[in-house]
């Protein structure tokens, strides 16, 4: 029987590269640390997360201003919304509910377009959702321009 030997270099290149490309479907651009990719929350916690999202900003399309986010943050999932333009955007009307029709995959970070654009990310990217698992530090995000609400 051959004796199989992992050699700590053949490992060391994992661990320079945390993030890899775990899914591209239409809708999301996402990756996924590689301890992770296996634990993704998938389309149903997608769901719950921007439902989450929606009862506590509002329903209605929200305005952000140059490098804001607004974010909420229940049952170790966040949704979010991310400016990443020079000046206001406002979401489009319906981008929620195409965003939670979208399979994330088994991404654990994910960005999609809100600005009724392009799918996926593009280089130029304004406004963004976001979804994935939550980390801390949201709220030191883009300069104090974060706004985190979580599930009580």
């Amino acid at each position: 029987m051959p004796s199989w030997t992992i050699r700590l270099a053949s490992l060391l290149p994992l661990t320079l590269y945390p993030l890899i490309t775990a899914s591209e479907p239409a809708f999301w651009f996402c990756t996924a640390p590689l301890p992770l990719a296996r634990d993704a929350p998938g389309q149903a916690a997608l769901l719950r997360a921007a439902a989450a999202f929606t009862r506590l900003y509002g329903a209605e399309p929200l305005t952000l201003a140059p490098e804001q986010a607004q974010i909420a943050v229940c049952d170790g999932l966040l949704f979010g919304l991310w400016n990443g333009a020079a000046e206001p955007a406002t979401e489009d009307p319906g981008g929620r509910v195409r965003a939670t029709q979208a399979d994330p995959g088994i991404g654990t970070q994910c960005l999609g377009a809100a600005d009724g654009g392009e799918a996926g990310v593009a280089e130029d990217m304004v406004l963004s959702y976001m979804f994935g698992v939550a980390e801390d530090g949201w709220e030191d995000w883009r300069g104090g321009l974060t706004e985190v609400r979580k599930c009580e």
